[in-house]
């Protein structure tokens, strides 16, 4: 059996786990209280079960999965489905604003810049839709 694949860094590759926790939670992007306290609370549980020291770069798409249910796995839905948005959000920050290679989440894959959407209603690029998995794992 061999190991889940690592992504390779785009760069930022030293980057740790808390480093790209506080850079994202000091964003304008969690600018409001609420989001700050709500984002803040996933993510630090979520890096402090991976270990805050480890490299963004080697965290597997599973790892952030298997996280995420060991720490809400038997929550209630909306519960589960506001960690793992706060999770996903992050990632994708980190991708996306700082070009820094990670783990996506779960159900949600990478897409190359190329293979973008257009809008038909002339808007920004849109990633093509993610595979659907249950927002909720199963009980």
């Amino acid at each position: 059996m061999s190991a889940a694949p690592k992504v390779a860094a785009l760069r930022g590759g030293n980057v740790t786990l808390a480093a790209a926790a506080d850079a994202y939670l000091s964003s304008q992007r969690t600018a409001n209280p609420n989001t700050h306290r709500a984002y803040t609370s996933a993510i630090d549980r979520t890096i402090a079960l991976l270990g805050r020291d480890r490299p963004l770069a080697e965290i597997a798409d599973a790892e952030i999965g298997q996280a995420l249910a060991e720490l809400w796995g038997t929550s209630a839905p909306p519960t589960w489905n506001r960690n793992r948005a706060a999770v996903a959000s992050w990632l994708t920050w980190c991708q996306t604003k700082k070009h820094w290679a990670g783990a996506v989440g779960p159900g949600r894959r990478r897409t190359p810049q190329g293979n973008r959407r257009r809008d038909p209603r002339g808007g920004q690029d849109h990633d093509p839709p993610a595979a659907v998995t249950p927002r909720h794992p199963p009980a």
